[in-house]
């Protein structure tokens, strides 16, 4: 895994350094380099965040414990490839949650517990994103608008246990960006705020759940390349 430029992260030697190399390593990994089955090696990453390699050790620990990371025999760390069992594991813990939450934040929202506002603001960045062709950010606040969804539900619970998908989410979701049109997101989302501010609570739960499902198949199709057995 070659780079070109070291990346300067904040905090002090332990914990805190290694907070930061954990977050700018996931965040690489979820832009796609280094690519899943690359290794990832301690020495390297230690140049590269101009840190010692305790923190660098730290964080490939803590990235193995979310499933991004994982150590191979005679090669150490590695990024995780994707397996369709992961993704399965993926969509069905969504479906589990998202679609409660959503009903929630209908009636939240009906009721004048929670404001749709920034819910209404994710997605019109979204349809930004989509008119000027800027599919990252695009993804990115594909990913905001669940967790929005689901912290209008008012259930803290829930939104810890979404918590630990999102990055996974993002992830999938470059991997496989052209696997369902960005304009049916779009499309899809528009339809479920409609439903949680007109305080559609049933319908909105069913748009929630038909959303994830209607991913799911095309997301496995285009991840055929990057699956492993």
């Amino acid at each position: 895994m070659q780079h070109e430029h070291t990346t300067r992260v904040d905090g002090r030697e332990g914990e805190g350094l290694a907070d930061g190399v954990y977050r700018a390593l996931l965040r690489s990994i979820i832009s796609g380099e280094p690519a899943p089955g690359a290794r990832l090696k301690e020495r390297e990453l230690s140049e590269r965040f101009e840190v010692s390699r305790i923190p660098v050790r730290q964080a490939l620990q803590r990235l193995e414990s979310e499933g991004f990371v994982v150590t191979e025999p005679h090669r150490g760390a590695v990024v995780k490839p994707v397996t369709a069992a992961d993704i399965a594991e993926l969509f069905d813990a969504r479906l589990c949650i998202e679609p409660f939450a959503t009903r929630q934040a209908a009636l939240r929202v009906h009721a004048g517990l929670e404001s749709a506002d920034a819910l209404a603001e994710i997605l019109a960045r979204s349809e930004r994103h989509l008119a000027a062709g800027e599919t990252a950010n695009g993804i990115e606040s594909n990913v905001q608008f669940h967790a929005e969804m689901v912290r209008l539900s008012g259930n803290g619970l829930l939104v810890r246990s979404l918590e630990p998908m999102l990055g996974r989410m993002e992830w999938i979701f470059r991997l496989t960006h052209q696997a369902r049109g960005e304009s049916e997101h779009v499309l899809e989302h528009r339809q479920l705020v409609d439903a949680i501010v007109g305080g559609k609570a049933e319908l909105a739960a069913a748009q929630a759940y038909a959303h994830i499902e209607l991913g799911r198949g095309p997301i496995l199709e285009a991840l055929g390349p990057f699956l492993a057995a």
